[in-house]
């Protein structure tokens, strides 16, 4: 995923199902936890069965998934959180690196601190890989899982780069070209220079409608807020718009996943390059012990809780179903 993408995306949209969310605001207390590697800052939204939000990126906060998921707040405890190093958390203490395994122990030591026996799991974007390496480290603990628009290792990673790639190569030819320049004198891609000409174009792919796009407004101004180029960088290497590196290069989530038996739901946007439909069927095959449910939404691209959101939580309470049953 492109560092800059996240911006087109972490504002409200000014559409009628959002707006509705306005009309009743759920309980919100905040608060941090103490972990070994710094404090992790929470967000509960509702009450009622957990359901833990798990960010993109990697690099974005808590508020690139607000408001739509408010929605889940009339039945459940939405919970929000940055994970160290993002948003309101601690740094990363130096000589440690980030990865999907490390974010999936926020998920675990944030659990316990707010003592939910049991959680259900929404991982969107790169979210989706601390949510599968959580299904596999620990499986118990979950009574659903959904990955929203996702992938499951470096391989389909991999194959996120190159699809965009051959977007801007071949939409935007002006643009690689100056882009190669940069790389034929050494730049590599994290770099400022290279990411303040990637960004513009590659952010038309995570929408199928572009006029929403215009329509997002920011939900947060706190600088605090920002996406976390470091982290992105950390986690997909120094050259992340190209090859995948960092401690990204390793992780494959399927092998974990085999025997792994709890209610699934794998979402995707029918125009999503980032995460195309086939990764998100791939996702579901990953899970031999029991048939993932996949769901693709046809007038969508890498966020269909935004473009479709009426049909896409019409999904997803179905398959969370009514917590008083």
């Amino acid at each position: 995923m492109g560092l800059r993408d996240w911006v087109r995306y972490t504002g409200a949209i000014g559409l009628a199902f959002v707006s509705a969310l306005a009309a009743a605001a759920p309980a919100v207390r905040t608060g941090t936890v103490d972990t070994p590697d710094g404090q992790l800052y929470y967000e509960t939204h509702g009450e009622g069965p957990a359901v833990f939000m798990l960010a993109g990126g990697p690099g974005a906060p808590r508020t690139s998934l607000m408001p739509e998921f408010d929605h889940l707040a009339a039945r459940h405890t939405v919970v929000y959180f940055d994970y160290i190093g993002r948003g309101r958390s601690s740094d990363l203490p130096a000589g440690k690196h980030h990865s999907p395994e490390r974010d999936a122990m926020d998920v675990e030591r944030l659990r316990q601190a707010l003592g939910f026996e049991r959680i259900a799991l929404i991982g969107h974007s790169y979210g989706g890989y601390p949510a599968l390496a959580y299904a596999g480290m620990f499986p118990q603990r979950l009574t659903h899982l959904v990955i929203s628009s996702s992938g499951h290792s470096a391989e389909s990673w991999q194959r996120n780069i190159d699809n965009v790639n051959r977007f801007v190569e071949n939409q935007y030819p002006e643009t690689w070209k100056k882009l190669s320049e940069l790389r034929q004198r050494g730049v590599k891609t994290c770099a400022n220079d290279y990411q303040d000409l990637y960004g513009e174009p590659i952010g038309q792919l995570y929408w199928h409608d572009q006029a929403k796009a215009a329509l997002r407004k920011p939900v947060s101004t706190d600088p605090r807020d920002k996406f976390k180029r470091v982290v992105y960088c950390d986690m997909i290497g120094d050259d992340s718009e190209m090859k995948v590196g960092g401690t990204m290069a390793h992780f494959d989530a399927r092998p974990a996943l085999a025997k792994v038996k709890l209610p699934v739901l794998v979402t995707a946007g029918r125009y999503d390059p980032v995460s195309p439909p086939v990764v998100a069927y791939e996702i579901g095959e990953a899970f031999k012990a029991g048939p993932a449910q996949v769901r693709i939404f046809d007038n969508s691209s890498h966020r269909p809780w935004v473009e479709e959101g009426e049909a896409y939580f019409k999904v997803l309470d179905a398959f969370l179903g009514d917590p008083a049953m």
